[in-house]
């Protein structure tokens, strides 16, 4: 078990980076900008790793945004979402321990697309 435990320890793929919305946002409006804060705490003492990715998804494809950090991790990201409706924010570890962490934002404004009954 000890082997195994080396191999694929079982804090790999934990949620560990902890999104949160700017104090002063109250509200999340389309083609507006948004400050998201990271944190890092606890994925200390390792820390992450680069590079890490940050990924936007909104109710349509075309709403879709992606942005590699390279060089430094960010202690925090703007973005402007480019239709209203739900949105997931996602910053992620490519490799490493594969940590990562997400916020889920309602965005008023107008959608891309109409909703589509399920």
């Amino acid at each position: 078990m000890q082997q195994l435990d080396e191999i694929a320890p079982l804090y790999v793929r934990e949620k560990r980076l902890d999104l949160t919305l700017d104090q002063s946002i109250t509200t999340v409006r389309a083609f507006a900008p948004v400050l998201v804060q990271i944190s890092y705490e606890r994925a200390l003492p390792e820390g992450v790793t680069l590079p890490l990715v940050f990924e936007l998804q909104g109710p349509s494809a075309q709403s879709y945004q992606r942005r590699e950090y390279l060089r430094t991790a960010p202690a925090s990201i703007i973005f402007t979402a480019r239709e209203g409706g739900p949105h997931v924010a996602t910053l992620r570890e490519v490799a490493h321990n594969r940590w990562w962490g997400s916020l889920r934002l309602d965005v008023e404004g107008e959608r891309i697309e109409a909703e589509r009954p399920v």
